[in-house]
Order: structure tokens, then sequence, then C-alpha cells
């Protein structure tokens, strides 16, 4: 269960052959004309799950000299039909224009001059700022006449013509992560730990949240805990027996920045086996007021986003997105006021983790995330004013692994199970042929030593008529002649010599 060439935990992290499956639900907007001309507020009507598999391959692996491993995750997914609510081809939906709302939003405080060519240039294309579209468009691209502008004038930072939610969530490009192989002693340091990131592309930092690259040991007060990478984890993985006082960041680049689980309680699976639950921690999604380590995470803004967002911005093409977890729960209750048809629920929109403890290895989780755009209040548009101070959810979704394979339930049960017993009593019948051993070395020496003194009581009591030297100077008694019969009279001598 070390992490080395072609040992069984490589094998296993290499290419995971787990069920994961991506579970999305759609916000359809169920009174685009009422809600455009100000008469009602927005109404979201929940529309899912379209239902997708992901692929995991980790490539290009290299063991470096310095205890640390480097490696190419490859993500692909693939639509499960049986498992969805529909086709989303056919289906379609009433969804906000993310590319012409998401850039007059993010522009809304830059005044009259650049604002107003951009309402006239959208005036012309007839861009509208709510469309109605399939739901495969809406995830996979549509066609949007300023993306398509944007994309000939920078292509650069717009690389594609079509804009569609999953389609920029898995482009994520080619990427090397490196991780540490070195155990530390102590697992609560995040720093060092081992299996934990070491660097991300090169760097332990994030540059999107002011991350400064450094030489030698030259240090950064911009450097913080906020927005370094280092001791984090990709989620693949973990320590062998978990330490329940660490807490460990999950970072997957979509997330845009790590997100920290916490040991909540010990737990036995439907499977039979042990492990860990962990969740989010409660304050993950807190503006910095509350929580000082998001401090990096405000980026300078003048008003921080509420409780229960997490700003995403940097990471989409600076189009002002926020995630939270799905239907604003925990969040900010006035995220809710503008908006109606959301039903928070703990149970269903909760996230977590079961992690086999001793191991490291997840073996069952949900991770709930929801998107939203954030609207700003617009001053130059009155078609799209309504939308003005809305946190909009776009969509949330459910990674998942529900099951484990067969064959890793039963690895798993006798690594756990089999394996300590096997030890136990393997050690308990070495204890056994030790004992037993010993005591028939015991009698062996006892019962060598009784012929020993035999021996000598049988050489005491012989009588004997010559005794000669044998070697280092011992004597040996021979018997040359029999012994000779006490004579007790002149008769007897003469009768025996007659005889």
């Amino acid at each position: 269960m070390q992490m080395r060439p072609h040992s069984l935990l490589f094998n296993i992290w290499k290419e995971p052959n787990l069920d994961i499956y991506l579970n999305i639900y759609i916000f359809n907007i169920t009174n685009p004309i009422e809600f455009l001309s100000g008469k009602e507020k927005i109404k979201l009507q929940e529309i899912g799950p379209y239902v997708y598999q992901e692929f995991l391959v980790n490539e290009n692996i290299t063991f470096n000299d310095n205890n640390t491993m480097s490696y190419a995750p490859k993500r692909t997914i693939v639509y499960v039909p049986e498992m969805s609510v529909g086709d989303p081809i056919e289906d379609i939906v009433n969804v906000p224009n993310v590319p012409f709302l998401g850039v007059s939003s993010a522009l809304s405080d830059a005044g009259f001059i650049v604002n107003y060519p951009i309402v006239q240039l959208a005036t012309l294309m007839n861009t509208k700022p709510i469309l109605n579209i399939s739901v495969y468009e809406y995830l996979w691209g549509y066609e949007d006449s300023l993306v398509k502008l944007a994309s000939g004038i920078v292509p650069n930072f717009i690389n594609f013509v079509k804009f569609g939610l999953l389609d920029r969530m898995y482009d994520e490009g080619d990427n090397t992560v490196t991780v540490r192989l070195q155990k530390n002693a102590n697992m609560v340091e995040e720093k060092g730990r081992y299996l934990s990131i070491d660097k991300y592309n090169g760097s332990p930092g994030m540059a999107q949240w002011g991350w400064v690259e450094t030489e030698g040991n030259e240090t950064r007060e911009e450097n913080t805990n906020c927005n370094m990478l280092q001791g984090t984890t990709e989620g693949i993985i973990f320590p062998m027996h978990l330490d329940k006082r660490a807490v460990f960041k999950v970072y997957r680049k979509a997330f845009c920045r790590p997100l920290p689980i916490v040991f909540k309680k010990e737990i036995w699976t439907d499977n039979g086996l042990p492990g860990y639950l962990y969740t989010l921690t409660d304050d993950f999604a807190d503006p910095p007021d509350q929580n000082p380590d998001n401090e990096c995470f405000c980026r300078k803004m003048k008003t921080c986003l509420k409780k229960g967002l997490v700003d995403v911005t940097p990471c989409y093409y600076n189009i002002p997105v926020a995630v939270s977890l799905p239907h604003f729960l925990n969040a900010d209750p006035s995220l809710q006021e503008n908006v109606e048809g959301l039903n928070p629920d703990q149970e269903k929109h909760k996230s977590y983790v079961i992690i086999q403890q001793t191991v490291g290895m997840p073996m069952f989780f949900h991770s709930r995330m929801q998107t939203n755009l954030v609207m700003n209040r617009l001053r130059y548009n009155s078609k799209i004013a309504a939308f003005s101070d809305i946190t909009l959810p776009l969509f949330w979704s459910d990674m998942s692994v529900t099951s484990l394979p067969i064959y890793l339930t039963i690895l798993l049960k006798i690594v756990l199970r089999i394996l300590p017993i096997a030890q136990t009593v393997f050690v308990y019948l070495l204890g056994i042929i030790g004992v037993t051993t010993s005591v028939l070395s015991l009698i062996s020496i006892v019962w060598i030593f009784n012929q020993q003194q035999q021996h000598e009581k049988m050489i005491k009591n012989d009588n004997p008529d010559l005794r000669i030297p044998l070697y280092n100077g011992q004597y040996s008694s021979i018997n040359i002649l029999p012994p000779l019969k006490k004579i007790a009279s002149q008769t007897d001598c003469l009768t025996d010599y007659i005889n």
C-alpha cells in the first residue's frame, strides 16, 4: 500500500476503476417575459438530473529524485441516458445568456463611455438576455454573437467560439501535478503532508488569488496560506492511518480554489467497511471578516461576496461567477429574497466524503456545488435592468460515488479484516512454535545431562584392572582378565587348577 511503481496503491490510483457520476440540475426560468418587464420576481424550476460518467486517467507519471511524483490528470465524461431525466438534445429550457449578462455585470462600474458601445453592439446583434435553447447547448456550447466577436478580437483570452457551462468547466487544459511521497511525522501539519500537492504546473501557489513566484528562500507578503497550494490534495487518495485532527483541503482546477474538509465521525458503511466521515467546514464560504482564512478570495473588492458564496471569477474569463451549496444551503438568507423556486435541504444538498481511514481511500462521496452568476447593479441597459443585484443560480452538480466495485470491496476486506487476523494467527503460531521449541530444547538438555550423569556413575562403579591413557591426559579402564574370586583355601585353589 505504498505509492511506488507497480504497487497495489499505485495501480488503483493511476486509473481509478470507480463509478464516478456527475448529476446536473438546471434552473429553468418559467416567467421570462414577466420578469424582464419587472412585473414578477424571477421564478426558477429545477430540471434534472442529466447524468454523465467521469473517467480519470493519470498519465505521464514520473518518480522524481527528490521524493516527489509528477503526473498529468486527464478527465473525460460520457452521457448516461438511462440514468437521466430526459434527452438533453430535445429538452428546451429558458436560461440566462451568461456571456452577455456576465460582461454587463463585470463592467457595471466602468462608466458610460465603456458601457455604451457594448449596449449598442448587443442591440445591433439582437443579443437576448434570456435564451430558449436545448439543455445540450446550454451545457456544451451555444453560439453567441458577442462570444464569436470576442474570440476574433482577443483569441488568446477567448479561445472558443461557442459557450457552454460544462464545456468551460472541463476545459482544464494540460496540467502537471507534483505530489510529495515522503511521509511527515505529524499529519496535522499541512505543508509537506504525504501524498499532498507540492506544485501545480510548477507553482506552489495560485496566481489568480495573488500568489507571487519567488526565488530561493525569498518571502513575499502577498503569499499566504490562503493562496498557497502546497499541502492540498486532489482528493483521489489520502495518507494512510488518518489523523482525525487533520484538516484536508481538496483542490481541483474547476473549483478554482481548495475546499477544506474536516472529520465528523466514525461510521460503518453498508458494505461492512469502517470509515471516517468528512464534511466541508462550516465556514468554508464565509467572508474574510468572519473567516480570515478566506482573505485572499475577496480580491480587494469594494464589497466581498455574501456568506455562502465562493468567488471563482478569475478562473472563468473574469465573468462574475460564484459557487455555493445547492439552493443557497447555509448561505445568507438574503440571496433567496429575489429568487423564487429554491428549497434548500440539508440531506439533498450537503457535501461529504467517507474515507477508509486505514488505507486512505475515498469510498463514497457527494460533492455538490451550485454555479451562480453574480449580477451587479446595471445602469446603462434598461432591457436587462431586472437582473440588477441578483445572484442568479445557473445549475448545480452532484459528483458522486455511491458504490464500490466488487473486486475493490473484496480487496479492502482482505486488507482490513483477513490480513490482520492472519497476521495475528501467524504471530501466535510463531509464539507457540517458539515456546514449543524452547521446551523441547530444555527437555533435550536435561536428558543429555542425565545421560552423562549415568555414564559417569557407571565408570565409578567399575573395578578396573588397568587404566591406560587415551588422549588429552584422560584415562580409561580396560578389563584384561576376568576378575579373580577370593581364594578361601588351598583346596579351592587345587580344585580350580584341576578344572
